[in-house]
C-alpha cells in the first residue's frame, strides 16, 4: 500500500514558495493584536500589532527588569498562539525599544528631550499608538537636509560590520533560530527600501531625486550585508519590501518608482535569489501601476500585505504572476466588521484558489487589528483546515 507522508505546517510554508502547498493552504500573521490573542489562548498575552508598542512602552518605563520580563513574556505568548494557530513561520515581532519617559496618561517621549525626540500616544478605544509630536517635524527643510540623511546613511552602511549592527543581527536570529527549532521556518528580517513617507521626503522625491537615490542606495547596502548574514545562518525567506502605496496608487508616482526605487529593488532580490533566498515583497495599498515592475522586472519571489480593500485582487494576481507566492488578501476591516459567515465565504473561496495554485499563504491584507472578533479570525482560519 502506498502511503503519502502529510507535511508538517512548517513543510507545507515553505512549500508555497515552490507551489506545491497544495494539500492544505498554510496560515501566516506577521501580527495578531494581544487583544484578540488573548481571547484566543484564555489569557492575557502579548503578541503583535501597534497595541503591542504601547505595551512595551508602559512595561519598559517601570525599568530594565520589567522591560527584559514583559520581552520574555511576548516570546512565550507568541509561540504558543503560533503553535495554537498551526503556523509553520515565525519571525520576531517588531519593537520599538524603551522609551524615554511618560510624559502623559498614555504618551511616551522616544529620544533626547534636549535634542531630536518624538512623543507616541495611545487611544484606548481605537487601541493605537502613534506619534503625535515632534521635536523637528518632518516638514521640507532644504535639500541639504536630504543630503546629510544620505550621507549618514551611507556612513551607517560603510561601517555596518563593524558598528556592532552586524554583532546585534546575528545574536537576533541565533537567538529566535533556537525558539523556532524544527517546528517554525525563522524568516529573515531587513533588506528594506523606502522613502519616509511625509511631506520633507515626498518633496525630495520631487526636488532633489539624486539625493534620494543616494539614500535608498544605501539603504541597499545595508539590506545586501544582511541578505548575506541571515543566508549563512540558514535562512531561506526574507520578509522585505516597504510601504509605498495608498488606495490610489505609489505615493509618490509610478515613473519615480520606475527610475528611482525600482532598480534598487533588481538589486535586492538579485542579492536574495544569489544566497539561494526567496524574497517576499510586503506594501498595502494599489499597486497594480508597478505590478509588472515588482513582480516581473525586479522578480520578487513573493508578495505580502495584499491589499483587498484597495483593488488588490488575489483572483487576477495569481492569473498574471503564476509564479508569484502571495500572502494575505483576506480584508482586515472584513475580520473586525463582518460575520464569522461572511469571512468564512471569503476564505473558501481563496483556499480553493491557494489549492489550486500552490502558491497562497492565507493571511489577513496586513495585521489582524485591536477588536477583532477572534471568531471572525477563526472562521477564516477553520477554512484552511
Amino acid at each position: 500500500m502506498v502511503t503519502t507522508e502529510v507535511m508538517t505546517n512548517r513543510q507545507l510554508f515553505v512549500a508555497a514558495f515552490g507551489g506545491k502547498a497544495t494539500e492544505r493552504v498554510p496560515v501566516h500573521e506577521q501580527g495578531i493584536a494581544s487583544d484578540v490573542a488573548s481571547k484566543i489562548l484564555g489569557r492575557e498575552a502579548f503578541t503583535g500589532a501597534r497595541m503591542l508598542h504601547y505595551q512595551e512602552a508602559v512595561w519598559a518605563v517601570r525599568g530594565p527588569e520589567a522591560h527584559r520580563e514583559f520581552q520574555e513574556r511576548l516570546v512565550q505568548d507568541v509561540v504558543e498562539l503560533y503553535r495554537t494557530l498551526r503556523f509553520g513561520a515565525i519571525c520576531a515581532p517588531w519593537l520599538m525599544g524603551a522609551p524615554t519617559r511618560q510624559v502623559g496618561e498614555y504618551e511616551f517621549l522616544y529620544g533626547d528631550p534636549d535634542g531630536d525626540w518624538y512623543v507616541c500616544r495611545y487611544d484606548p478605544q481605537a487601541h493605537t499608538y502613534g506619534v503625535v509630536e515632534y521635536s523637528r517635524p518632518p516638514a521640507w527643510r532644504g535639500e541639504e537636509a536630504i543630503r546629510a540623511a544620505a550621507d549618514n546613511l551611507e556612513a551607517a552602511a560603510a561601517n555596518w560590520r563593524t558598528n556592532g549592527s552586524a554583532e546585534a543581527l546575528e545574536s537576533h536570529v541565533r537567538r529566535w533560530l533556537d525558539i523556532a527549532g524544527d517546528e517554525f521556518e525563522l524568516l529573515a528580517t531587513g533588506a528594506m527600501l523606502s522613502v519616509p513617507i511625509n511631506e520633507e521626503w515626498l518633496t525630495a522625491c520631487a526636488l532633489c531625486p539624486d539625493q534620494v537615490g543616494r539614500y535608498l542606495d544605501a539603504q541597499v547596502e545595508i539590506g545586501i550585508q544582511q541578505i548575506e548574514l541571515q543566508a549563512s545562518l540558514g535562512l531561506r525567506i526574507i520578509w522585505g519590501g516597504g510601504d509605498l502605496a495608498d488606495k490610489n496608487g505609489p505615493v509618490y508616482g509610478p515613473k519615480f518608482f520606475r527610475e528611482v526605487v525600482l532598480p534598487r529593488y533588481v538589486r535586492l532580490v538579485k542579492a536574495a535569489e544569489d544566497h539561494g533566498m526567496k524574497y517576499l515583497f510586503r506594501s498595502d495599498g494599489n499597486l497594480w501601476s508597478i505590478a509588472d515592475d515588482l513582480f516581473v522586472t525586479a522578480g520578487a519571489h513573493g508578495f505580502g500585505e495584499i491589499d483587498h480593500d484597495a483593488g488588490m485582487d488575489l483572483h487576477e494576481l495569481m492569473k498574471r504572476y503564476p509564479k508569484l507566492t502571495c500572502w494575505g488578501n483576506v480584508s482586515c476591516r472584513l475580520l473586525r466588521t463582518g460575520t464569522p459567515a461572511e469571512v468564512r465565504s471569503v476564505a473558501e473561496e481563496l483556499v480553493q484558489l491557494g489549492k489550486a495554485t500552490g502558491r497562497l499563504i492565507l493571511g489577513s491584507s496586513n495585521t489582524v487589528l485591536p477588536g477583532t472578533p477572534p471568531e471572525n479570525y477563526l472562521a477564516m482560519w477553520e477554512a484552511a483546515q
